[in-house]
């Protein structure tokens, strides 16, 4: 497998002028004649500016994954489903939401996924059941991530992580038993105690995590505890950052 390109498309950090950036994540995976976007970020109106500023054509997209059903991650849903060409496979989480579901027109392909699915040769999705919570009220909520398994090891790619993003990891090397060469998305770890923060960079140490590129809902706590106790690389990266692995 080629080097992968990664195209940040929205992120709730700048790192690239006029492009617009906000609370969301999406990015787009280019390698071998795919183009893979993940997630559509938190902003309709953003998520169009973006992908016209960074040349990104939908109607060329092969595979669109949406991580989870929440708003920050399905902006535009409807409009960006329907600019996509019939022959892009679309991938959901099991039990995404019905409202989001009901706008997908007849003749689109939609695969639901439950469980670890592999779509291209050694590119897989993994579902796992999480959480959200709002104010004191909790949630189920169904999540995949994105591997792609090489020679090297594991690509880990998440939206936001609700499953854990320690069970997430441990799930990927119960499965395919790989070194975790690099490992992005949001974490969700913005409202977390110093503490579960520290334990979890204990336990990306023990597995020897490669790259660590934290964004979206990792939050600022988490990053900077990262940066000091991280002992393998971290990449920082925002909105229009554009990175190959």
């Amino acid at each position: 497998m080629d080097n992968i390109k990664i195209t940040i498309i929205y992120d709730n950090s700048l790192a690239v002028l006029g492009l617009q950036h906000g609370f969301g994540f999406s990015c787009l995976l280019e390698f071998d004649n795919k183009k893979i976007i993940f997630d559509t970020g938190g902003d309709k109106v953003a998520f169009f500016s973006n992908i016209g500023k960074l040349g990104i054509q939908l109607e060329v997209i092969t595979h669109i994954i949406f991580s989870h059903q929440h708003w920050d991650h399905t902006a535009g849903f409807a409009q960006v489903i329907k600019e996509l060409s019939n022959d892009c496979k679309i991938y959901l989480p099991f039990q995404f939401d019905l409202k989001l579901l009901s706008q997908i027109p007849s003749e689109k392909y939609i695969n639901v996924i439950k469980d670890i699915v592999e779509i291209e040769e050694n590119v897989f999705l993994m579902v796992l059941k999480g959480r959200s919570c709002v104010v004191k009220e909790c949630f189920s909520v169904y999540e995949q991530s994105l591997i792609i398994n090489r020679a090297s090891g594991s690509l880990v790619l998440t939206g936001c992580a609700h499953p854990g993003i320690k069970n997430i990891l441990k799930s990927v090397k119960d499965n395919w038993n790989m070194n975790i060469e690099w490992l992005i998305g949001g974490f969700h770890l913005h409202r977390s105690f110093e503490k579960t923060i520290n334990n979890l960079t204990t336990y990306f140490n023990s597995l020897e995590v490669k790259n660590l590129v934290p964004c979206h809902c990792t939050g600022k706590r988490a990053m900077n505890i990262f940066i000091k106790k991280f002992i393998y690389k971290i990449h920082e990266i925002g909105t229009g950052s554009i990175f190959y692995v």
